[in-house]
C-alpha cells in the first residue's frame, strides 16, 4: 500500500500488480479538483484491481446517486459500499453524494470511460466519515505497461443534478463528442415489441401503424422475431440474421408500406449474440468472449476484425437493400473479457476488448451514416457513457413494461447523463381494462423523454385513445421545451417528487407527489397533476390567472391566483396553464 498526502487529503492506493512507479498530483484546485494518477507497471500484463481510497467528512449527506443505482439511494456502511461500475459499453464513471435538499456534496468522475472501473462510497462508523473508493481495472483488462487517469472531485454547493450534468459535460473537453442527432430521433414512435413480441406479422403491424400516425408517431421499430421462426423468446437462433420468410415473405413490401405512411422503419439486432442453433455458430468458434448465461448464445469477440466486418456488413446490406432508416442495437454491454475468452492474439488487430467495442461501434456508425446522414441508432440503458454517445442518437429506458414509476425515475436519471441525446421511454403498454388514471400515470411518466408506444389499438378503450391523443398532441407541441430545456428534479430519494423543464419563457412541470411548485413571474407554465390527489399547490410571485383542464384536455375551470401559495382543486391527471 502507498500513501499520498496532497493539500490535506490522504489518498491510499493498493494493488497486487507490481508497480514500478506511481504518482498522484493535483492539477486543478478549488471547489472542483482534478488529480492526475500515473502508474507504470514493472511488466506488461493484465493488471489486477488497482484501488484508491480517501475519506470525506460526512456532513449533510443523505444519499448516493449513480447512473445504474436504481431506486435505493441510502448510504451503506463501509463494508458494503454503494457502487457505480462502468466500462465502454455500460454505465458512466460518475457518482455523487447529495444532501436532504438534493444539494451536491461530493461528485466524483473519472476521465477514462473506456476501461472497467468502479466508484464506491460507504460510511465509516468509527469516525462519521464517508469512505470513497475507486477501483481501476475492476474487471479483466487487456495487457498494458502504463496508465494515466484524471480523478475529478466536485464539492460545490449546487443542485446535485447540476453537478452530474457538469461532470457529464466535462467529457466533451476530453474529446468525447456526441453523435449527430437527426430530427427523427425526437419523434414519438410505435414499437412492435410489447404488442407483438416475436410474432412479427407485417399486415397487422402495418394496420397498427395506420392508427399510430394519427397520434403523431413517425417511426416503427420491428423488434426481435423478424429473423427467426422460433417464438420462444430465446437467442439460440440469433447470429445468421436472415429474414424469416415464414413471417415476412416480402420485406421490401413491408418497408414500403410503412414509408407510405410517412413513418421511418427501424429493426432490432442483438449485436454480440450468435446462437448455438445458428449456421454461423461454427464459423465463429474461437472468436467468442463467453457464453451468455442460459440464453443459448455466445458473445462475439470484437477484437477480431472479421467479427467487426461481419456485423457491419450485415447491417449495411439490409440498409442498402431495403432502405431501413435505423437500427435498434441491443445487448452491447455483454462484451466482456473473461478467463475463457480467446487468446488467439495473432488473428486479432487489437488486444483490448474495450478498444474492440469502440472500433466496432465507430465502424457501424460511419458505415450507416455514410448511407444516410439521418440514420437512427437506438441504444438501451445502460449503454450510456461518453464512448457510447459518440455512436447512438436515441437512448431508451431499460425494459419496464407497464411500470410508470420506473419509466419516470429512469428517464429523468438518463436526462442527467445523456446530455443532448434524446432519451426515450421504455415502450408503453397497459391492460385494456385499466383505469384512465393508470394510463395517464404511464403517459405522464414519459413527459421528459420521447414516448414510445407499444399497444394494440383494437385492444384499448375509446377513452384510452382519447387520453393518448391528447397527451401526444401536447407533448409534440411542446417538444422543444421538453427535450431541449434545462431539467430540474427534486427528491431523488423518493424517485423524484417533481420534474420541471424550462426553455426561454416556457416551463412544463409534472408533480408526482403533492409538493409545492413555484412559478416565476415571467414564465408561461404548464403544470400536470400526477400525484393521485385531486388538488395541487402552486406558489406564484405575483397575482395571475390560470386555466385548468381535465386529463382529456377539456377546460374545467379558470380563475385567479394570488401572490403566494394557492390550492388548486385540479382533478387527478389534469393540468393547469398559467400565463
Amino acid at each position: 500500500m502507498a500513501v499520498h498526502e496532497i493539500n490535506g487529503t490522504v489518498i491510499n492506493t493498493k494493488t497486487e500488480t507490481k508497480i514500478k512507479n506511481e504518482t498522484i498530483e493535483l492539477v486543478k484546485d478549488g471547489d472542483v479538483q482534478e488529480y492526475k494518477l500515473r502508474i507504470e507497471l514493472e511488466n506488461e500484463e493484465s493488471p489486477s484491481v488497482y484501488t484508491l481510497c480517501w475519506e470525506e467528512k460526512q456532513i449533510d449527506m443523505i444519499g448516493f446517486w449513480s447512473s445504474k443505482i436504481g431506486f435505493c439511494h441510502n448510504l451503506r456502511p463501509e463494508w458494503e459500499k454503494r457502487c457505480e461500475d462502468s466500462k465502454a459499453a455500460s454505465g458512466i464513471p460518475i457518482a455523487t453524494v447529495f444532501s436532504k435538499k438534493n444539494r451536491n456534496r461530493v461528485t466524483v468522475a473519472l476521465s477514462d470511460p473506456l476501461l472497467p472501473t468502479r466508484i464506491l462510497a460507504g460510511v465509516v462508523e468509527e469516525n462519521g466519515t464517508l469512505a470513497f473508493q475507486i477501483d481501476l481495472f475492476s474487471k479483466m483488462c487487456s495487457k498494458m505497461k502504463d496508465y494515466e487517469v484524471i480523478i475529478r472531485i466536485d464539492r460545490r454547493d449546487i443542485p446535485f443534478t447540476d453537478a452530474v450534468k457538469s461532470a457529464r459535460k466535462w467529457y466533451h473537453t476530453l474529446g468525447f463528442n456526441n453523435a449527430r442527432v437527426p430530427s427523427g430521433a425526437k419523434d414519438p414512435l410505435y414499437s412492435a415489441w410489447y404488442s407483438f413480441h416475436q410474432r412479427t406479422i407485417p399486415e397487422e403491424i402495418i394496420n397498427e401503424c395506420k392508427e399510430a400516425v394519427k397520434y403523431g408517431m413517425k417511426t416503427l421499430i420491428v423488434d426481435d422475431g423478424w429473423q427467426t421462426d422460433d417464438n420462444s423468446r430465446g437467442y439460440g437462433y440469433c447470429g445468421d440474421w436472415e429474414i424469416a420468410t415464414s413471417k415476412i415473405p416480402d420485406m421490401q413490401y413491408f418497408v414500403d408500406e410503412i414509408h407510405k405512411l410517412g413513418m421511418k422503419f427501424m429493426v432490432w439486432f442483438s449485436v454480440p449474440f450468435v446462437g448455438i442453433h445458428s449456421k454461423n455458430y461454427e464459423k465463429f468458434k474461437g472468436m467468442y468472449l463467453k457464453r451468455r448465461g442460459n440464453m443459448d448464445a455466445y458473445v462475439l469477440d470484437p477484437r477480431f476484425k472479421v467479427v467487426r466486418d461481419f456485423l457491419t456488413e450485415t447491417y449495411t446490406y439490409y440498409v442498402l437493400k431495403y432502405g431501413w432508416d435505423g437500427l435498434k442495437l441491443d445487448f452491447i454491454d455483454s462484451f466482456e473479457l473473461t478467463e475463457n475468452s480467446s487468446c488467439d492474439y495473432d488473428r486479432m488487430d487489437c488486444i483490448s476488448v474495450e478498444e474492440g467495442v469502440d472500433r466496432l461501434l465507430k465502424q457501424i456508425y460511419e458505415a450507416v451514416t455514410k448511407i444516410n446522414p439521418d440514420f437512427l441508432i437506438e441504444f438501451r440503458q445502460y449503454y450510456i457513457g461518453p464512448v457510447m454517445m459518440q455512436y447512438g442518437n436515441m437512448i431508451r429506458v431499460t425494459d419496464c413494461p407497464n411500470d410508470a414509476l420506473m419509466n419516470r425515475k429512469y428517464s429523468i436519471d438518463l436526462r442527467l447523463t445523456c446530455e443532448e441525446v434524446p432519451v426515450h421511454s421504455d415502450m408503453l403498454m397497459w391492460h385494456k381494462e385499466d383505469t384512465n388514471e393508470s394510463v395517464m400515470y404511464q403517459l405522464l411518466a414519459t413527459m421528459f423523454c420521447v414516448p414510445q408506444i407499444s399497444i394494440r389499438f383494437d385492444n384499448i378503450t375509446s377513452d384510452h385513445k382519447r387520453l393518448l391523443k391528447n397527451y401526444l398532441d401536447f407533448w409534440t407541441s411542446h417538444r422543444e421545451t421538453l427535450l431541449e430545456g434545462e431539467i430540474e428534479a427534486w427528491n431523488v430519494e423518493n424517485a423524484y417528487s417533481m420534474g420541471k423543464v424550462k426553455k426561454n419563457r416556457e416551463s412544463v412541470t409534472v408533480l408526482y407527489q403533492n409538493v409545492v411548485t413555484t412559478v416565476e413571474g415571467d414564465e408561461r407554465a404548464y403544470i400536470f397533476n400526477s400525484t393521485g390527489d385531486d388538488c395541487i399547490y402552486v406558489e406564484v410571485r405575483k397575482n395571475t390567472t390560470y386555466v385548468a383542464y381535465d386529463m382529456f384536455g377539456n377546460e374545467i375551470m379558470n380563475g385567479e391566483m394570488k401572490e403566494g401559495v394557492n390550492k388548486i382543486p385540479l382533478g387527478n391527471c389534469g393540468r393547469v396553464e398559467i400565463a
